[in-house]
């Protein structure tokens, strides 16, 4: 069937508007715990990157530490060398005690350069560490604004959905049982779009389906017009309506509905 006449179109349009607010209502609440999560998920990676400034912070210290110690064992064998040198009295004993007073200074050169070059990374490290805590810190409080916002939003939405859906039953009950049954036959199948307000091309005057958008015979633009009576889209196989004939009173200067 081509078209399908009823006194309750008006009715059924309504009931897909009552409809459409209501998944789009859904929708949203629907993706608040998944825009929390994403936000949960950037906060728990900001948090890594905290937890690994921190750690190479601490490892620089502990090299810093590991170094001081090997200075104080080169200082202390320094001076035990040196305590050496006074009690031996082989010459070559003495050169080799010399030789170990050199290394031990050499070593304790290189290390005090590691210390200083340490020194200047774990300053860096510490600024670094400090601007990413304060970072995190502000995160943490915008986080809980936002998920406190959003689980505010869920919940008016969730609340205003009650009232919608005891609306909408109402609306659905005061329906013919057959036309009701084919709407939601075909809101099933169409992504919850049954009913589809035609689109009329500013320009030409031209219909398409608001459900496919593609455009409407001859025939098919006369359907539409008609008053009590829904065209069915022949590719999509919507019931198409054309607002002003549905609401005249919203467009007084157009032209009388097709009887």
């Amino acid at each position: 069937m081509e078209i399908i006449h009823t006194i309750e179109v008006r009715e059924l349009v309504e009931l897909q508007k009552k409809d459409a607010v209501m998944d789009a209502r859904a929708a949203i609440a629907a993706g608040v715990p998944v825009k929390i999560s994403a936000l949960n998920a950037a906060f728990e990676e900001k948090k890594r990157s905290m937890s690994a400034a921190r750690e190479a912070l601490l490892a620089l210290q502990v090299k810093k530490k590991d170094c001081e110690l090997k200075i104080a064992e080169a200082d202390e064998g320094i001076r035990k060398h040196q305590r050496e040198l006074n009690l031996v009295k082989d010459n070559n004993a003495f050169k080799a005690l010399l030789s170990e007073i050199e290394n031990d200074k050499k070593n304790k050169d290189e290390l005090e350069t590691s210390v200083l070059f340490l020194l200047e990374e774990i300053d860096k490290a510490s600024v670094q560490d400090k601007a990413i805590r304060e970072e995190v810190k502000k995160i943490e409080e915008t986080l809980r604004a936002e998920v406190a916002a959003l689980a505010a939003a869920a919940k008016e939405i969730a609340d205003g959905l009650e009232a919608a859906k005891a609306d909408r039953a109402a609306a659905a009950a005061a329906l013919n049982p057959e036309l009701l049954e084919k709407y939601e036959n075909i809101r099933a199948n169409k992504n919850g779009l049954a009913v589809a307000a035609v689109h009329e091309d500013p320009a030409s005057g031209k219909l398409s389906c608001g459900g496919c958008h593609m455009s409407l015979t001859p025939q098919k633009t006369l359907d539409v017009k008609k008053n009590g009576a829904f065209a069915v889209c022949p590719d999509c196989r919507r019931l198409m309506y054309l607002e002003r004939t549905v609401y005249p009173e919203l467009s007084p200067s157009a032209p009388p509905a097709e009887k």
